[in-house]
């Protein structure tokens, strides 16, 4: 199979002069690529200057010691964020791209669980990391916005012959699910890993090179990573990066972009925001991808019903993504898609109405947690167990059903624990039960103590400090532990 370097090669003679990464901010600029003067306009580089950038820096990373390290990302979404993602997996070593919302407690854990050389920082990320460097002497600290430039100069003036990554099963990238309070979970992915849903993909949703993308999820994501970044290697897509959430519908509007992918919470964002010329934007969107989350079934239809090709996924970083994935114009909208060809899904122990467990095996799916292989991991010769509930039809359309384990899935995709959260409550003697859900898309409290309630919210914000904003508790309810007690 063809390899990250080997799309590189041919990209760079096939769409040499045709525009790539097309972006309102750039750390590379110079006298030779100045920014455009007009003010808060999107910026293009082709794909001759991207590839190149991606050459120059992979060279100056291997002149540095980084081959086969691992090498850990942290930052917002940016161009430069993409040429570290290419060069690094293509050429260097093992990417590792964390959540720029983790804490300071939450990159210990992830520093801890596996061996890091280097991280790449943005400066407004930077002040977390201020406090591990002691802890962690032995990795190097880049800031990106300063040390990318460099590296690129650097890399442009050796003499170095550059050879890629031709080991497709070697490891390419590992992705956390949580760093907050146990263990993380390091999850392997390798190249054939990463590529192994493109063919499939291709065939229901064929994506080429006159396609435009405008991509705005976190690029951390697997599902970004992938579907947004990586597969524009095969497909030649341009890129728009999104310059700030909040200019979201007027960059959709400006752009007009064919191919999207979003999570229910920004889908219920543009519902609300809906106009004429919204929905006609919406409707010139060739593939409005929506995963992550439950889409609510009413929005789901109405944009259908409306002619927008919105087609739910559901995936997990685990799998490399996508598990399964609407058909265009699939009447079957309580479905959540249809099971990808390339993958087995098997549904274990089904009830009476053949709910069980969604159990995946195939090419795109890991081998196995780092460091767990005992009793605790959740792969075997089975597959991948999802922990999702949900049942299977004779055509593979898959329905999910809720999950085995508790978790919370917020509207913008991100996966909540709640034993964890309730382990981190009941930290305190004074606190005899919690019981944590889900209210507005968004982690709540039940706790049953006698604390004054101003002690108790101070302990909340305790515990809120330490985990990233999309798991604090936004509301606590209290029950009194003694009989006649007042409820707060």
């Amino acid at each position: 199979m063809k390899t990250i370097s080997d799309y590189l090669e041919e990209d760079y003679i096939k769409w040499a002069d045709r525009p790539y990464i097309s972006a309102k901010r750039w750390v590379l600029c110079s006298k030779d690529r100045p920014f455009t003067s007009e003010k808060d306009a999107f910026e293009s580089r082709t794909f001759r200057e991207v590839i190149d950038d991606i050459r120059y820096l992979s060279k100056a990373l291997l002149n540095r010691g980084f081959e086969h390290k691992n090498i850990m990302l942290c930052s917002e979404n940016s161009p430069e964020w993409i040429l570290l993602y290419f060069a690094i997996m293509g050429y260097v070593g093992t990417c590792v791209p964390v959540d720029k919302e983790w804490t300071a407690h939450d990159l210990q854990n992830t520093l801890s669980a596996i061996p890091v050389s280097a991280v790449f920082v943005s400066r407004s990320k930077m002040q977390r990391f201020e406090a591990l460097k002691e802890l962690f002497p032995d990795i190097c600290w880049f800031r990106i916005e300063d040390i990318l430039p460099v590296l690129i100069e650097e890399g442009r003036s050796l003499p170095l012959p550059l050879s890629g990554r031709t080991d497709p099963t070697r490891t390419a990238m590992i992705l956390f699910t949580s760093g907050t309070t146990n263990v993380p979970k390091a999850i392997p992915l390798t190249q054939e890993n990463l590529f192994a849903n493109w063919d499939t993909l291709y065939l229901r949703t064929p994506m080429t090179e006159s396609d435009i993308s405008y991509v705005f999820l976190p690029f951390h994501h697997v599902y970004t990573s992938v579907a947004n970044i990586l597969y524009t290697l095969i497909s030649g897509m341009r890129l728009y990066l999104n310059s700030d959430l909040k200019n979201l519908i007027p960059e959709l509007l400006e752009i007009s972009p064919t191919v999207v992918c979003t999570v229910p919470l920004f889908l219920y964002q543009m519902y609300d925001a809906l106009n004429d010329r919204l929905l006609d934007t919406l409707r010139h969107i060739r593939f409005l991808y929506c995963g992550g989350s439950f889409t609510e079934p009413a929005v789901k239809e109405y944009f259908i019903r409306q002619g927008v090709c919105l087609l739910e996924a559901y995936g997990t970083t685990e799998t490399s993504s996508v598990i399964a994935l609407a058909l265009p114009g699939d009447p079957d909208l309580a479905a959540n898609g249809v099971v990808l060809e390339n993958l087995t899904v098997k549904i274990l122990d089904p009830d009476e109405n053949g709910v069980g467990e969604i159990v995946v095996s195939g090419k795109s799916v890991s081998g196995g947690y780092l460091n767990r292989s005992d009793h605790y991991s959740e792969f075997d010769k089975d597959g991948y167990h999802t922990g999702d509930l949900g049942y299977l039809s004779a055509d593979r359309h898959l329905y999910l059903k809720g999950r085995k384990k508790r978790m919370i899935l917020t509207a913008n995709g991100k996966n909540v624990y709640v034993e964890e959260l309730e382990n981190m409550l009941l930290k305190n003697p004074e606190i005899k039960t919690a019981a944590v859900f889900e209210e507005d898309h968004h982690p709540a409290a039940s706790v049953t103590t006698d604390l004054p309630e101003s002690r108790l919210q101070d302990y909340l914000a305790e515990i809120n400090a330490c985990l990233p904003r999309y798991k604090q508790i936004r509301k606590l309810y209290q029950k009194p532990d003694t009989p006649g007690g007042r409820i707060k």
